[in-house]
């Protein structure tokens, strides 16, 4: 018989439980803006166009850009959903894949700061929320316990 090692159960700590329903809310927010970008699709499809600031735009050419608009949204979405669950369950690559992508959110805040009219204080706090999320995860010692990093 082999001999295994009892682990003892791994309490998820409430700030992970909140992040991980943050991130499963989104999750369903961009599969219903995926859902309603397909019905663009649809309607763009089958209409004949329309103009924009003078410039006459074909409903295919509408319905192309709806259509990767709800791929985007539609990926987006399920992989929010796929991260919202790995955080539900404590999985470590849960763990990692938030602090890439809250990295990643926060590199895109700083980068508002470079545009030529950007708004100071959307950048700002487009900065609070990665930053808030990064320093809970690798600062508190029960996170890092639970996730076992």
């Amino acid at each position: 018989m082999q001999n295994a090692t009892m682990e003892a159960p791994r309490r998820r700590p409430l700030g992970v439980s909140i992040i991980a329903v943050l991130v499963a809310i989104q999750g369903i927010f961009f599969l219903i803006l995926g859902i309603l970008a397909l019905v663009a699709v649809i309607v763009a499809a089958n209409s004949a166009g329309t103009t924009v600031n003078g410039y006459a735009i074909t409903g295919a050419t509408v319905s192309a850009i709806a259509g990767v608009l709800a791929g985007i949204f539609l990926v987006v979405g399920l992989v929010s959903l796929l991260f919202a669950w790995g955080l539900w369950t404590l999985k470590r690559w849960a763990f990692w894949a938030t602090v890439i992508i809250e990295i990643i959110s926060l590199l895109n805040s700083v980068l508002a700061f470079t545009q030529p009219h950007a708004n100071f204080w959307s950048a700002a706090v487009g900065m609070i929320i990665p930053i808030v999320i990064l320093v809970y995860f690798f600062a508190d010692a029960n996170v890092r316990a639970a996730f076992r990093t």
